[in-house]
């Protein structure tokens, strides 16, 4: 897995403020590559705020373990880098999946990474709120990506604006879609939850159905569009990467109208996206020429997070079991996703053809894996 071991990069991390959706105050998280010291990195504990309810996780704050420098110098001899803006879970934090973001800076990606505004209840209440919302967080992030890379600014002359991707997991992966230009087709939304048995667990993705009206307000749209939704995507993005990502608010024709390059990954027994909701159903309709399908039979939802070891929050909360433990992946298989998904972004931001290769090629014999590509003969 050639893309698996960390990058030559030493790893830096800083955390900026600017302003998100609904104008809110957004914090941005920067992990970048960075002039290596004598000292070893890390560890590095992470914090951030707590969105679950007190009942869920309780506590102020959740932790993660890291291995970045903090307010470590830039390193500027390779600059500018492509920019990797990171889109976290419903409710969770960019610092959960520090093993990924730390990999994109080390293999010479800046990412940035907003703390999305959400809180998370038993009924999900305001999740139809962040379907508008985040891909606005997504724009504002790489308009402060412009801000943050001018002279005299904290990461001058690190950003490379022309090589801009957007990478999510969960919600998140869902957000990746939405900015790369993928539309909502409600009206499909609405038949394929109809369609649905009573008891179905699928019902758990249909209840509540957003309210379109308050959707189209909140977007800032006079009324409710007729047919496909306008596209919320940014045309800086280039590509994006959708891990265990909801793509059942798009459906077949709104993502079809992704035509940026697309990698899909996901469990086959995933509940918290299902898999024929999310990344199969990316894979299959996304109208892309420039997509891959990475699949992890018998995985559920959370195989993207952080080790479990290194996100000590999870002692106290009762999602520790179901973010923990796996059917297939006693250990997370975070070098098989860190290797094709680093691979990815060196074939479509850096047109890097060693890359475009391993992705074209044949590829290695990986326990619990299936690989489908556009790019293979």
């Amino acid at each position: 897995l050639t893309y698996a071991a960390p990058g030559s990069k030493a790893v830096g991390y800083r955390v900026f403020t600017t302003t998100g959706a609904q104008d809110q105050t957004l914090t941005v998280r920067a992990w970048y590559p960075a002039v290596r010291t004598t000292a070893e990195p890390g560890p590095i504990t992470y914090t951030a705020p707590n969105k679950f309810d007190e009942q869920i996780t309780p506590g102020d704050q959740i932790t993660s373990v890291g291995r970045a420098l903090a307010d470590a110098e830039p390193e500027q001899t390779d600059e500018p880098y492509p920019l990797v803006v990171f889109s976290h879970g419903y409710a969770l934090s960019p610092i959960v999946y520090s093993t990924l973001v730390e990999h994109f800076a080390s293999q010479g990606y800046v990412v940035l990474a907003p703390e999305h505004n959400e809180r998370f209840d038993g009924p999900l209440t305001e999740f139809w709120k962040e379907l508008i919302d985040r891909p606005v967080d997504i724009h504002r992030t790489i308009d402060y990506a412009e801000q943050l890379t001018r002279s005299g600014e904290p990461l001058a002359g690190m950003i490379d604006l022309d090589n801009v991707a957007v990478v999510g997991h969960s919600y998140g992966g869902y957000t990746a879609l939405a900015a790369a230009g993928a539309r909502f087709d409600f009206a499909a939304y609405k038949t394929r939850c109809a369609a649905l048995t009573a008891g179905d667990p699928l019902e758990f993705f249909c209840a509540p159905i957003p309210n379109e009206s308050d959707m189209a307000m909140r977007a800032g749209l006079d009324e409710v569009p007729s047919g496909l939704w306008p596209s919320f995507g940014d045309p800086r993005v280039k590509a994006a990467i959708s891990l265990a990502g909801d793509a059942y608010p798009f459906d077949q024709l709104g993502l079809a109208a992704l035509e940026v390059p697309i990698m899909a990954m996901g469990g086959t027994i995933d509940d918290g996206t299902p898999y024929t909701w999310g990344a199969k159903l990316t894979y299959d309709h996304a109208g892309s020429e420039n997509k891959t399908l990475v699949s992890f039979p018998g995985a559920g939802h959370f195989v993207f997070l952080d080790p479990c070891e290194n996100l000590p929050w999870l002692e106290n909360s009762v999602y520790r079991d179901a973010i923990c433990t796996d059917a297939v992946w006693d250990t997370r298989p975070l070098d098989i996703v860190m290797h094709y998904t680093t691979a990815f972004l060196r074939d479509t931001l850096d047109a890097d053809p060693e890359a475009r290769a391993i992705l074209a090629g044949q590829q290695p014999t990986l326990d619990n894996v299936e690989y489908n590509s556009t790019n293979q003969p």
